[in-house]
């Protein structure tokens, strides 16, 4: 036993968790991180008569998350859950979780299912990604399948749809939950995982997502990767260009996508004739520097958000 656990203090108590989506699914897992006596959870939300009930207990940063939840203020953070059901949501939940090194759940529901995926990012540097894909998986029991929760028990039958609903959401939040308490444990395994519940059934099954060598996020990166937090103003000086006239065919793999530029690629030149000097719609980017991929971000950040580096380190990843 621990001596925290021998003076009583909860295990749990110290994590900082982001929920990215404050609907149905989300509340499910604000109200599961609660009872399960996470340290602080602070709410990202576009809709305002979402985001006003939490005002009181959460600190609640309304708008897109895109570009509320910057990679600087992410740093900060041991989880991040995301809540919204689209795939621009969880491709960007995944770029920005796998740059800052930050653990991430995905929580979705379907029908009578509820899916939730873990990536434990911070807790080891060679896991798949959102967009590993499928191959090399492995499916197996889960453990969680002994629970029953069947709506045709319930009494007021003229309710059923709602009390689904209700299951369901109530399955994905205490799932979503489960797994984040055992990667904070230590015990979630080396690999990233996707959880399948049917909430009618209690039956599930578990599949290991593994690193795919040809992944176009992550297979090239090595992590964690440097995070270099800079202006966002392009243009380069003369004498640096005279010295080393090769900096403006610099290669950069935006963030965001810029009308005119192909797929968010671009080299220095370009940016710098287009916007003179000014900054680009973008918030970070990617190059290659020495033969490693660095993210240079150019997401304004508080002297209250400075990035905590040290928790993106590697030193920050436990053995498991």
């Amino acid at each position: 036993m621990s001596n925290s656990t021998a003076l009583g203090q909860h295990p749990l108590a110290g994590l900082v968790v982001a929920v990215v989506g404050a609907g149905r699914i989300g509340s499910e897992v604000i109200r599961n991180l609660g009872l399960m006596g996470i340290g602080r959870i602070d709410v990202y939300e576009r809709e305002r008569h979402a985001a006003d009930p939490l005002r009181s207990r959460y600190t609640v940063h309304e708008g897109d998350f895109w570009d509320t939840l910057t990679l600087a203020r992410l740093q900060g953070y041991d989880f991040a859950v995301n809540t919204i059901d689209t795939r621009a949501a969880s491709r960007r939940m995944n770029q920005k979780c796998l740059l800052a090194n930050v653990n991430l759940i995905e929580v979705a529901t379907e029908n009578t299912l509820a899916r939730v995926s873990a990536y434990p990012f911070g807790s080891r540097d060679d896991v798949g990604c959102a967009e590993c894909g499928s191959s090399g998986t492995a499916a197996v029991s889960l453990p969680l399948a002994s629970l029953r929760m069947s709506v045709d028990d319930n009494p007021c039958k003229t309710a059923t749809a709602l009390a689904a609903d209700v299951a369901i959401t109530s399955t994905a939040g205490a799932v979503a939950t489960a797994l984040m308490a055992r990667i904070a444990a230590g015990s979630h395994g080396s690999v990233a995982r996707t959880a399948t519940l049917d909430a009618t059934l209690g039956q599930g099954t578990s599949i290991e997502i593994r690193r795919d060598p040809h992944c176009p996020r992550c297979a090239n990166l090595q992590r964690p990767v440097p995070i270099v937090h800079t202006r966002n103003r392009w243009d380069v000086a003369a004498g640096v260009a005279a010295a080393c006239p090769d900096v403006f065919n610099q290669r950069l793999e935006l963030s965001d996508d810029i009308a005119g530029m192909a797929h968010g690629s671009c080299c220095l030149h370009e940016l710098s004739a287009r916007f003179h000097g000014g900054p680009i719609p973008a918030k970070f980017a990617l190059t290659e520097v020495d033969g490693r991929t660095i993210c240079l971000s150019f997401e304004d950040f508080g002297l209250g958000e400075a990035p905590a580096s040290a928790r993106a380190a590697a030193g920050r990843h436990p053995s498991n």
